[in-house]
């Protein structure tokens, strides 16, 4: 996933996207492999875009195709991938029927612009539309159209879904993580992290596996826990 914007980066804002995305896909059986941040900047965009879309088997973007100055994701993609931006017919139209002639400004022809050959993310919450381009997936930044287009190209993405398990834990971390260790090698298609909420000598926190086979799941959740007993009665 590409999060584009200086608002993310200056702390202005807390971002949600990338957040909503991982569990989103997770759900339906697809992990982010890495989420990067750049500012509102051309050249980042581009060479960090091409970096991810040769990498991955698709790319997901967030922010910057609003009507200011500062909303260049869709140049960006374009020059990326070497084609033209160019006002998209059916968006216009679509504005037209909604806002009327006199009011379809720059700034909203600006959002009807889309790269050549993309097709258009149309969602229930904006008018205005995301793209789909090669394996890349155009989205706005505002978390709650960000959400409506997303649920609009989820079906694209998944296999098996993941299912997680979580286990709280009372013991320090360096009492377990030799025997946690062990039990991880045993199950390589397991997902096994220890996530401490507080340390000390009232050490707390959870252990949390996922795997998208469920018996192999149970049984290393049940080996975890025996691991955990044992311990505890020492």
């Amino acid at each position: 996933m590409l999060v584009i914007g200086n608002e993310v980066l200056s702390g202005r804002t807390r971002e949600a996207n990338a957040w909503l995305t991982a569990r989103t896909l997770f759900d339906k059986g697809c992990k982010l492999g890495e989420i990067a941040v750049v500012p509102d900047e051309a050249a980042a965009i581009i060479d960090t875009l091409n970096r991810l879309r040769g990498r991955f088997d698709a790319v997901i973007t967030s922010g910057g195709i609003g009507p200011t100055h500062d909303d260049i994701t869709m140049q960006a993609v374009s020059d990326a991938f070497g084609v033209e931006l160019l006002e998209h017919a059916e968006t216009l139209d679509a504005m037209r029927n909604r806002y009327g002639e006199e009011e379809v400004n720059s700034g909203r022809r600006r959002m009807a612009r889309l790269p050549t050959g993309s097709l258009p993310i149309i969602c229930e919450k904006s008018i205005a539309p995301g793209a789909h381009i090669g394996n890349v997936y155009i989205l706005a930044g505002v978390p709650d159209i960000f959400a409506s287009q997303l649920d609009s190209i989820v079906e694209d993405f998944g296999g098996r879904p993941y299912q997680r398990y979580e286990i709280e834990v009372s013991l320090p971390e360096s009492m377990f993580s030799k025997d946690l260790t062990h039990i991880q090698q045993h199950y390589a298609d397991v997902e096994i992290g220890s996530y401490p909420h507080r340390c000390g000598p009232d050490s707390f926190g959870k252990i949390c596996l996922s795997s998208q086979s469920p018996d192999r799941l149970q049984q290393a959740a049940t080996d975890v826990q025996n691991m955990l007993q044992q311990l505890q009665s020492l």
